[in-house]
């Protein structure tokens, strides 16, 4: 029987890490449905570190609408690597590393990127034998760019700098 709860661990961690993969991909190709989809009805999210609000709960439309509108002029790329991942129950949490290049092509060489990097602390809740994301907190360690091309950092320090 230890065998079995072993593989399923496998099972469920390897689906776990492939729906932050498929996060991370739907926002780079602007798939909004994609993206609603991996989510459940309502998001905990703390983007505290990088965009100075509080954390909160935030309906899954909303995340996605603001996803939408903050990423629509840019072209994005997020690596995602890392992955420790905890299951109890019908629930887990991930911890992993990430890399964002964000690259406005509207804008001079010198001052169309901005690239972070830190850690993912996702949640989960596993409903019909999908893992959907309930909770997202994003920590900074680096910071390049001009912040100014994310429309929902314009003229924001980052937190701690």
């Amino acid at each position: 029987m230890q065998n079995l709860a072993e593989v399923q661990w496998l099972i469920d961690r390897t689906k776990i890490i492939e729906t932050i993969v498929r996060f991370a991909n739907a926002l780079d190709r602007k798939d909004w449905q994609k993206l609603r989809d991996l989510l459940t009805e309502e998001v905990a999210i703390d983007y505290s570190e990088f965009r100075g609000e509080a954390p909160k709960r935030i309906a899954a439309a909303e995340y996605v609408q603001q996803r939408s509108k903050s990423l629509a002029h840019l072209r994005t790329l997020h690596i995602s690597t890392n992955h420790a991942v905890k299951i109890q129950g019908s629930s887990a949490e991930c911890d992993s590393a990430y890399y964002i290049f964000r690259l406005d092509p509207t804008r001079e060489i010198n001052a169309q990127r901005l690239d972070t990097a830190g850690n993912y602390y996702h949640q989960f809740v596993q409903i019909d034998e999908r893992w959907l994301i309930c909770g997202i907190r994003q920590t900074v360690t680096v910071s390049e760019g001009d912040r100014s091309i994310h429309p929902a950092l314009q003229g924001q320090a980052l937190q701690g700098q």
